[in-house]
Parts: structure tokens; sequence; C-alpha cells
């Protein structure tokens, strides 16, 4: 929680993109107005937030030219836990709050992981579509179980630890990588931290949860898939742009790693993308926090932190803690 409250009020939120009608409730009507724009552009979103106090945005682009033209803007929430569509620094350096809906749905994306890898390694989609399109069995395939192996995790915040033990639960040896992480938090957690090359090297199945940004874009490419098992199966549920999806297809292909999930992608939706032509990546769209409890939770959240704001009292999910300064 942050030790200061916001300042006073304003009148005006600019809503971006899916946003549910509960919303409203956090507000006036009297004296608020809630404004609902779907916005994949920044020349969209300028327009839509032109005059806004408040933005509340899912996948609208909040970039430092979108927040030059919208001089007005006094707090971003983003309704979801990854901000990676929010330039926080170009946010930061205006004074503007910066905040999201973290942990509203990590069992679930947690356990998404789990389903991928698990539908990758037993070829579930590939028999259910044999058992459909072909007579009797269909085609004869083996599977290869992951259970008993070792589960690498990239990424061990809210949603890396809720995987743990999911994965101990199949019998699994959890090792991490997450070099911003205290070695007491692995230690709590009882999971052995590892070092990126030993990561690629140990894992029978690496499963990302890790924010996207400039060191990790495409951290997972030739090299990486090169030092890996070749029984080994890749699962990403974070950020699509985490993985070089041309390089993951021939590392499946070339038979490099055995399989992959994926639940996001380098563009979204991932309509020209290589890896939905690959009978070895077993593909999700973007769901995995998509269950109604989770939903509402992301709702709760971001609907608390818009009615901190309007009663001029602190916020508790600021992403840029250190925004106060620009702001004395």
């Amino acid at each position: 929680m942050t030790d200061r409250p916001f300042p006073e009020p304003n009148p005006y939120e600019g809503l971006l993109d899916e946003i549910d009608d509960l919303y409203g409730d956090a507000i006036d009507p009297t004296e608020d107005e809630i404004v609902y724009a779907e916005c994949t552009t920044e020349e969209a979103t300028i327009e839509a937030c032109r005059d806004a106090d408040v933005i509340i945005t899912f996948i609208a682009p909040i970039s430092d030219r979108v927040l030059e033209a919208t001089d007005d803007v006094k707090l971003i929430i983003r309704q979801g836990a990854g901000y990676d569509n929010i330039d926080v620094q170009a946010a930061t350096v205006r004074g503007i709050p910066v905040s999201n809906a973290p942990d509203y749905g990590s069992a679930d994306v947690a356990s998404h992981g789990i389903a991928l890898a698990l539908a990758a390694s037993h070829d579930v989609v590939n028999g259910d579509r044999g058992l459909r399109e072909q007579s009797g069995w269909g085609s004869n395939r083996v599977i290869h179980p992951i259970q008993g192996g070792t589960y690498g995790i990239v990424g061990l915040g809210r949603i890396g630890r809720r995987a743990v033990p999911m994965a101990r639960g199949l019998g699994m040896d959890v090792i991490a990588f997450d070099p911003l992480l205290d070695d007491d938090i692995f230690e709590q957690l009882d999971v052995k931290k590892v070092s990126f090359e030993e990561m690629l090297e140990r894992s029978d199945c690496i499963v990302l949860h890790a924010p996207l940004n400039k060191e990790t874009h495409h951290l997972f490419s030739n090299d990486e898939f090169v030092q890996m098992k070749e029984t080994a199966i890749l699962v990403n549920v974070a950020r699509g742009p985490l993985v070089d999806e041309d390089a993951l297809v021939d590392a499946v292909e070339s038979g490099e790693i055995r399989a992959a999930g994926l639940d996001v992608y380098e563009e979204e939706p991932p309509t020209d993308s290589p890896v939905l032509g690959s009978e070895n990546i077993v593909c999700s769209p973007h769901h995995a926090g998509g269950s109604p409890d989770a939903k509402q939770n992301k709702i709760r959240i971001v609907r608390e932190e818009l009615e901190r704001v309007l009663k001029g009292k602190p916020l508790h999910n600021i992403v840029n803690q250190e925004v106060y300064q620009y702001r004395e």
C-alpha cells in the first residue's frame, strides 16, 4: 500500500477496451462520467482519452505519444496483472501512477500451464483429432508423461509460486530461475534456485511465468532450444514475445525439443502465426486467466482501486512507486 493519498478526485474517467458495466458502481453518476471505447491503436486511444482523468485499459496502447496528447490523466489502471501495453516510464516522469490487478487469477494461470504441459506430453489434441477425423482409434500415438521429471519455472512471482505445489502433485522436482528474487523466497518455497543455463539443461518441462521487458524479449530462441533436452516441453502462459515463434516451430519440427504449449503469442490474435501449423504445439486462445472467479476478482480489484482514487484514499497496487518523487 502506498503511504500517500491520491489528489482530489476528478470528474471524468476514460475506460478502455472490454470494461464491465460493474465499474459504474464505483462512481457517482451525478459527478462522474464513464466513457467506454474499444481501442487498439494509439490514434483511437488518444481520441477516446483526450480529456480523461483516469484510464482503465486491457489492451489499449498507453504509450508516450498517447500520454503526451492526454494532458489530464492522473491515473492508469491495467485491467490485469501484466502491464506491457503501458509505457510505465513515460507515465512515471509525468507523475502518473500506474496500477494493476495482481493475483486475480494466479491459480488459474498456474494450473493452465500444467494443463498445457500434460496435453502436449500426452498428445491429447492429436489423439482427439484422430478419433474425430479417422476410423477406429485413429493413428497410434505414443505419449511421454512428465510426472516424476523436473519442472522448471521461469519467473517465481505470484503465478509461478502457485505452480509449485501443482507440479509437486505430479511427483515432479521443481527448480526455478528468477534473478530478481532473494534466496530466502526460494528457501521458503523449498525450490532449488538455478541459473538459466541449468534450467535449460535439466528441465523436462519449462513453464514461463515471467514479465515481458527488454531483457526477456525472445528469452527463448534458437540458442536456448539447442541447450534443452530433446524430450523437453516448453509452455508459455506469460507473454507471447518471450518466445521466438519461428525458432520454436523449427525446434519442435526438427526434434530439438519434443513439444510446446502456448496460451500467448507474439501477435494476438495469432491469425498468421507459424505455431498454428505445427501439430506438436498445443495452442489455447489466451484464456488461462479466464475463469468466472478470475473475472470477478479482476473486476473487484480494479473497482476497489477506482473507488480509492475517487475518495482520495491511498492506492494499493501501484507498480511505479517511484512516481511520487515526480509529484513533489
